[in-house]
């Protein structure tokens, strides 16, 4: 899902040499799970006017924030995310793009059960999560650029065709 459709295409466009050798061998082997926590309640479409925070303290960052409509998180081993780490700044800089643990102190994860007592989606809360400096994608304050790479692989639909020639190589291979 979104490791191989997201995920492992943007760390391989701004991923520090470092963060592709230890995420995308794992998400081509097919062995973790990644979710996005990019929405937020009251943000609707507007993506840049995020609230969740993200506050450097020495080595790591502190987060909180909540997170809303995330696909899979209750699944999840390792989710993207973006947090505001300017609250000065433009709307659309000071914004950080993170690869976060979801097996992290302070994370917390709610279905949002639909009418049918099922669930894809959840809200996920972030209490004073700390997040290594070494797992920032691109540069500090600059995230909204790496969030755009994403994006453009969520509209290109990349992960479909990837997946369609695993399946058609394990039915040839059948």
């Amino acid at each position: 899902g979104s490791g191989i459709s997201l995920t492992g295409p943007t760390l391989m466009v701004h991923g520090t040499e470092e963060q592709k050798r230890r995420f995308l061998p794992p998400i081509a082997r097919g062995e973790v799970v990644w979710c996005q926590l990019f929405s937020e309640p009251g943000s609707g479409s507007d993506l840049a006017s995020l609230q969740t925070r993200a506050v450097a303290d020495g080595d790591d960052f502190v987060v909180s924030g909540q997170k809303i409509w995330t696909s899979g998180a209750h699944r999840s081993d390792w989710a993207i995310l973006l947090a505001r780490t300017d609250p000065d700044a433009p709307k659309h800089r000071g914004i950080t793009y993170f690869v976060v643990d979801m097996k992290s102190p302070g994370i917390t994860v709610r279905p949002l059960v639909n009418m049918l007592n099922g669930h894809a989606f959840n809200e996920v809360f972030l209490d004073n999560v700390r997040i290594p400096r070494s797992q920032v994608v691109g540069e500090v304050n600059r995230g909204w650029y790496v969030a755009t790479t994403t994006l453009d692989f969520e509209r290109s639909g990349i992960g479909r065709f990837a997946g369609n020639r695993r399946l058609l190589e394990e039915l040839t291979d059948l």
